[in-house]
């Protein structure tokens, strides 16, 4: 089973207003919204205001749709992913691919070559590395729920209260190489991973050694 989709978070009448979006990609008008909906002209404005102010929904400029010119509101991308995604799914399979063809071996090094790729992607080449702290702030906005801890003993370290891959991790602990690789392409320093979920840790805590 795929985990469930952040549309449930949203009422009966806001996801099928959702629905008629995705199925209408050009745009949908407010009186077209009202016809599908069966709801009044102010009801839609409402349920609209509140999908802009939470990212799902963006209005287009105005144009005409048979009659005097209307603002079209369509999906954004992050309002395409409140549907559901099989994601994980597709992830295992492609994992259990890579082992299963061309070896343990192999998986680790492409895990590691996928951490750094993505870590360069955030720091371009050229550019000064990331801080820890910032590096702990997109790891955050990455699901991860990782945040800069300091001190006298430990140093910086980053700690993961959410680990994104824990079920994959768990059957393929060359999954982790992928936050190894990403950590030191971001912060340009090697990685220790200190404590980890799959473990018997609590969170997963990663260290880094001085240059």
């Amino acid at each position: 089973m795929y985990e469930a989709s952040r549309l449930e978070r949203y009422g009966p009448t806001q996801r099928r207003l959702l629905e008629v979006l995705l199925h209408t990609p050009g745009g949908v008008s407010v009186e077209h919204l009202t016809r599908e909906l069966g709801i009044t002209h102010n009801a839609v404005r409402t349920h609209l205001i509140a999908l802009q102010r939470d990212g799902a929904v963006k209005r287009l400029g105005q144009q005409r749709t048979g009659g005097r010119p209307e603002h079209l509101f369509v999906l954004t991308s992050a309002g395409r992913e409140t549907f559901p995604r099989r994601y994980r799914e597709i992830a295992e399979s492609l994992i259990a691919a890579v082992e299963r063809t061309l070896g343990y071996g192999a998986l680790d090094k492409v895990m590691h070559g996928m951490g750094t790729e993505a870590g360069r992607r955030l720091v371009p080449a050229r550019s000064p590395k990331a801080s820890v702290s910032q590096t702990a702030a997109a790891m955050k906005d990455l699901g991860y729920e990782a945040s800069l801890s300091v001190s006298d003993k430990r140093g910086e370290e980053i700690v993961a209260r959410n680990c994104v891959f824990h079920e994959l991790a768990a059957k393929y602990p060359a999954v982790c190489q992928f936050d190894l690789a990403f950590l030191e392409a971001t912060v340009g320093r090697a990685v220790e991973h200190r404590e980890c979920m799959l473990r018997g840790g609590r969170v997963c805590r990663f260290g880094f050694k001085s240059k």
